[in-house]
């Protein structure tokens, strides 16, 4: 005769662990909830870092500037700003068209913002080779050695922008992403071009 504590309480322990319950509708959407505001804070977090970085790198040019007697130092050509205008306006266009796909669910602005970044990094690529053979480049002056280190840095942020938009399914942190990316360029544009 067996004990009865020998026994399962339920068919459970002698069937094995139970079937998950099937999840309702509304506990599926409050998981997908979670899961986008947590991707929300971990997107926060790091755009605070890399703000944090581009302020950095800023504020070591802004030094660098402060302690030359002249800015630019004699004989040094102008930076092309024309170029990077345009640059600005390719990427003012790509932040607008992400925005513009997130409302009306159109993939062909997503393409469009898509086509927008690869021709800023395409111009970037011309501008740098416009520094270089103007004596701006990594051997040349300082103002060309500091506008190609923040510019390619920044280049690479967008680089993995087009990454992502290229895989995400959702737009709403994209284009957080991309904003960000713009307002970057638009303060390494103005700072070290303009001022």
């Amino acid at each position: 005769m067996s004990d009865a504590s020998d026994q399962p309480a339920s068919l459970e322990g002698f069937l094995g662990p139970a079937a998950p319950t099937p999840l309702g509708k509304a506990q599926l959407r409050r998981r997908a909830q979670r899961r986008e505001a947590d991707a929300a804070v971990g997107l926060l977090v790091f755009l605070g870092a890399t703000a944090m970085l581009f302020a950095a790198l800023l504020l070591a040019y802004a030094i660098l500037r402060a302690q030359a007697p002249q800015w630019p130092p004699p004989g040094t050509p102008p930076l092309p700003r024309g170029l990077a205008g345009a640059n600005t306006v390719l990427l003012l266009g790509a932040s607008a068209a992400i925005w513009r796909a997130r409302s009306s669910g159109h993939g062909a602005w997503r393409v469009a913002a898509a086509a927008l970044g690869a021709g800023f990094l395409a111009g970037q690529i011309v501008l740098w080779r416009q520094l270089v053979a103007a004596g701006l480049g990594p051997r040349g002056q300082l103002p060309g050695q500091v506008f190609l280190a923040l510019s390619a840095l920044h280049a690479v942020h967008v680089a993995a922008g087009l990454f992502v938009l290229a895989f995400a399914r959702r737009l709403r942190l994209v284009s957080l992403y991309w904003d960000f990316v713009l307002a970057v360029w638009v303060v390494l544009y103005v700072a070290v071009c303009w001022l």
